[in-house]
């Protein structure tokens, strides 16, 4: 490579992460910037792995010195739709992935060079240096700044640089949020353990759907008796509810998640009253067993441009995908994989920018399938209830069902 350039990621979470280390093993100078204070934490929730979230530990192998691709993740035989009873309407061997979000993370910050990652970085504006060079400075709400040559904003659907760069993009709630909780795998019934041992399990509700897998336990285990156990409960909140359910017990407004602990009692209790009403047995024991369960509110959001100038959006930054393809990690993962691809073959600045906009076209065809697909499924499920056990359109994937 003959060209190496100076990478600010904003953004420290795993599709930031995921650039940042592709881009420093090209030979790059990247340097992350976390606007948290302390190491992130993603609450024990747990993620479906596709082939492209795990690509690296895949590619790396035995080179990780004992973290590879089995041990960040699991694989569940079977995908298992139940009925109220909790009896078996349909089972596919579909042997999907599943990783925890800490578990992730923690793997792909091992691989980035020492003091590359710095916590405590809030960005508050990124611009063109004034001295005519092609150079970016980042600034940042604590004082000093760093320059680039690129920057890659990883800052999630409420992207600071998003904001700067592209301050009208619209974000729209969908109309229903995802009710998140785990368990340690230990303390199910010999029932629901049974059930969930390797299979990941759907319930079609009316208007609504559940599901649950087991992820890795808090000390990354994958070994049986020793994970912990994921349930994702999609309801619906119209807009006129939505407010008041995204403010947390201290009466703070929430917009997009409210964090364990924060809910307020009588949402909690109205969540648990209706699980006892409509969940299978075993998924009614998840839901009644987790005692501070998180919302995640669900939107629409795509920036009418991944590239402006030498910055680049990637990940939930650039676009949102609703959670039914499991492809949000995938796709920005995808999205630095392709990026580094591109920069791979670029020997001067000139080519740089014909190598992002190249980067763009590919990219926002991508969002924009995978988005579409995953409004279909949810709008399928919540809002026209037509949701069938063992459709295998709903099958997991980035680039299409399966995939």
């Amino acid at each position: 490579m003959s060209l190496s350039l100076r990478i600010g990621v904003v953004g420290g979470s795993i599709g930031g992460l995921t650039a940042a280390v592709l881009l420093s093993q090209l030979g790059h100078d990247v340097v992350v910037f976390e606007r948290s204070p302390r190491a992130l934490e993603g609450r024990g929730a747990g993620i479906v792995v596709l082939p492209m979230t795990e690509r690296y530990f895949v590619e790396r192998g035995e080179q990780l010195g004992g973290a590879s691709a089995s041990e960040v993740a699991l694989t569940l035989t079977n995908w298992t739709y139940v009925d109220r009873e909790g009896e078996i309407l349909d089972q596919t061997p579909t042997n999907n992935r599943f990783t925890a979000w800490n578990t992730l993370y923690k793997a792909l910050l091992a691989e980035l060079p020492e003091g590359r990652y710095r916590l405590d970085h809030q960005v508050s504006d990124v611009k063109e240096v004034g001295d005519g060079s092609d150079s970016l400075v980042i600034s940042f709400a604590g004082g000093g700044s760093h320059e680039c040559d690129l920057v890659i904003a990883a800052d999630g659907m409420g992207s600071t640089v998003r904001g700067l760069v592209s301050p009208e993009t619209p974000t729209t709630y969908a109309g229903y949020v995802a009710w998140r909780g785990t368990l340690f795998e230990g303390d199910l019934s010999t029932e629901t353990a049974s059930l969930l041992d390797d299979a990941m399990i759907y319930q079609v509700l009316d208007h609504s759907h559940i599901l649950a897998y087991a992820i890795p336990g808090p000390d990354d285990s994958i070994e049986r008796g020793q994970r912990s156990v994921n349930f994702v409960w999609y309801r619906n909140a119209p807009s006129d509810k939505f407010d008041e359910l995204m403010t947390d017990r201290f009466g703070e407004h929430r917009p997009s998640t409210i964090p364990p602990g924060y809910l307020q009692d009588q949402f909690l209790a109205e969540l648990q009253q209706e699980a006892g009403r409509v969940l299978a047995p075993q998924l009614r024991e998840l839901v009644h067993g987790c005692s501070d369960p998180f919302i995640q509110a669900i939107f629409d959001m795509a920036a009418d441009k991944f590239v402006y100038g030498r910055t680049v959006l990637i990940g939930d930054a650039a676009t949102v995908l609703r959670p039914h393809v499991a492809a949000g990690t995938a796709k920005a993962a995808a999205d630095a994989w392709a990026l580094r691809d591109h920069l791979s073959e670029v020997g001067d600045l000139n080519s740089l920018d014909a190598a992002l906009a190249d980067w763009e076209v590919e990219q926002r065809e991508l969002a924009t399938t995978s988005a579409a697909r995953s409004r279909s499924m949810g709008e399928s499920a919540q809002v026209h209830s037509t949701m069938v056990p063992g459709d295998p359109s709903w099958r997991f994937g980035l680039f299409e069902p399966g995939n």
